[in-house]
């Protein structure tokens, strides 16, 4: 698998190579979202890179750069201008741009760092952390606010209409059973179509398993803690991880234990070193754009993690609330779909795919897990409303949903792009952070001896938030690591934003300059 992890200016791999070796840029686009020079700044790092040019050559002249590529020479210096402040190439007065003598660092040319994802061995206070879940989400409302800490659709690419229409269709065909008690499984055609929908996508729920409506993913995995597992008990988790399932499993009086995850997703031999240290009941994992740090498991190692969980007899919980969006590439297997995976729970939800106030998602699992897990369900909730169901039953068998995420995938898109952009741009030199294929969010992993935390006061003060990393940590590490969703503002906001975060860096980095 090609690893995801962008150290700060490495190639993008927007151009290619011929069979005999030629590298042909792409064709700049004028109607994208990102603007022309750093489209081109991206195309001459990427030649660079490629061996084009070599450390020391000149690079051609201004018109023959602004020729080749069709734009304007303007374009052209301004290109120039940010690979020089970053690095890249040097000018000599009267003589023209070279590439630079030593490059910045990129993939192959600095040792490999095994799990680079947990950034400064120090460790935050107690008292540095708060209740994040409630806090994330009430900074998510503060208009006043530019936040990248929650990942959800935001107003602007909700399928509204469509949704509304619906609403009112099925308030009048089911009357007053929309307000009634649904089946404590879920209402029937909601199940009906999630299973329709899994199926068209290439991921049929076999015979002997089951599906159950739940209030998002969330809710699944408080179901499977409290079904499964008893004050004390260990549940593996991926390090760093989704800082709700940390809060829950802390909530819950159960013991967390972490296991590193690298450049391909969760690491099968630390894993398997678990496994023979600690007894645990269960896996938490989110296999595609994993949370925090967007990385995805390739199939080899979802199946070797399948074969060691089944031989330790541990149950593993996947969770796929980001598993609809992928932008880039195939998407692969769930682990439900694997050979022997009897052993897995499913967890999907419509909350990162649709609509985060829906709060409803679906658990696939065999039928004696599900009669496992049902009086617990139904204790805590009783029944969920049909009208919800029923909205979005209809939407998926009437084929909006197939048509919504073809517009949400390519925004999506378009704000990770930003987001990168700008990283690249206003990011110190030595800054890492992933480019996901998919999902919200990616990770960032600040040079050593800057505080997430000390930036997330800064930024605060700004106007502007962020994910710190340790809520991601089972023991607070990530000090110099923070998240950011790229899903919530335009590639405009995004910019400007991340241009400003990027300002405070620098200032924390080199504090004796900005006496």
């Amino acid at each position: 698998m090609v690893a995801e992890i962008t150290p700060k200016f490495a190639d993008d791999h927007r151009f290619a190579a011929d069979d005999e070796g030629v590298v042909t840029p792409a064709i700049l686009n004028p109607g994208a979202s990102s603007p022309l020079y750093l489209q081109l700044q991206r195309q001459l790092r990427g030649l660079i890179q490629a061996g084009e040019w070599r450390p020391g050559m000149r690079l051609p002249a201004v018109p023959q750069l602004a020729g080749r590529f069709q734009v304007h020479r303007l374009t052209v210096l301004k290109a120039l201008a940010g690979l020089k402040r970053t690095g890249w190439v040097q000018t000599v007065q009267g003589r023209g741009s070279f590439v630079a003598d030593r490059l910045p660092e990129a993939p192959g040319l600095r040792p490999d760092s095994a799990f680079p994802f947990e950034g400064s061995a120090r460790l935050a206070s107690e008292g540095e952390l708060g209740s994040w879940l409630g806090e994330t989400l009430e900074k998510a409302q503060d208009t006043h606010l530019v936040s990248f800490s929650a990942g959800f659709i935001p107003t602007d690419l909700l399928p509204l209409e469509p949704l509304r229409k619906l609403t009112t269709q099925v308030m009048r065909d089911l009357g007053s059973e929309a307000f009634m008690y649904a089946a404590p499984a879920g209402h029937a055609p909601y199940l009906q179509a999630v299973a329709r929908w899994l199926e068209s996508e290439g991921e049929p729920i076999p015979e002997g398993w089951g599906v159950r409506a739940i209030p998002g993913a969330q809710a699944g995995l408080a179901l499977v803690v409290e079904a499964l597992t008893v004050p004390g008990d260990r549940i593996l988790v991926e390090s760093p991880c989704y800082v709700g399932a940390l809060a829950l499993i802390h909530a819950l009086g159960r013991e967390a234990v972490p296991i590193q995850v690298d450049r391909a997703g969760l690491d099968p031999d630390r894993l398997a070193s678990a496994l023979q240290r600690a007894e645990a009941k269960l896996l938490f994992t989110v296999p595609s754009f994993q949370n925090p740090t967007g990385m995805t498991l390739s199939t080899q190692r979802r199946e070797r993690i399948l074969a060691l969980t089944r031989a330790h007899g541990v149950t593993v919980v996947t969770d796929s609330a980001y598993g609809d969006l992928r932008f880039t590439g195939k998407s692969l297997p769930p682990f439900r779909c694997l050979e022997d995976a009897e052993h897995v729970i499913h967890l999907g939800t419509f909350s990162k795919s649709l609509a985060a106030g829906l709060r409803l998602g679906y658990l696939v699992a065999t039928e004696g897990m599900l009669r496992r897990l049902a009086p617990v369900q139904e204790v805590h909730q009783i029944a969920m409303n049909p009208l919800t169901q029923a909205v979005v039953a209809r939407f998926l068998d009437g084929g909006g949903f197939k048509r919504h995420l073809v517009r949400l995938r390519r925004a999506l898109k378009e704000r990770r792009d930003a987001m990168v952009e700008a990283l690249q741009e206003h990011f110190p030199q030595g800054t890492e952070f992933t480019e996901p294929k998919g999902g919200m969010h990616l990770w960032v992993v600040l040079p050593e001896g800057i505080s997430a935390m000390d930036l997330h006061r800064e930024a605060l003060a700004e106007g502007l938030g962020f994910a710190p990393g340790p809520l991601f940590f089972a023991d607070r590490r990530g000090t110099n690591c923070l998240r950011l969703n790229f899903s919530t503002h335009t590639p405009e906001v995004t910019r400007d934003a991340i241009a400003r975060l990027g300002r405070l860096v620098h200032r924390l980095q080199n504090p004796a300059k900005n006496r």
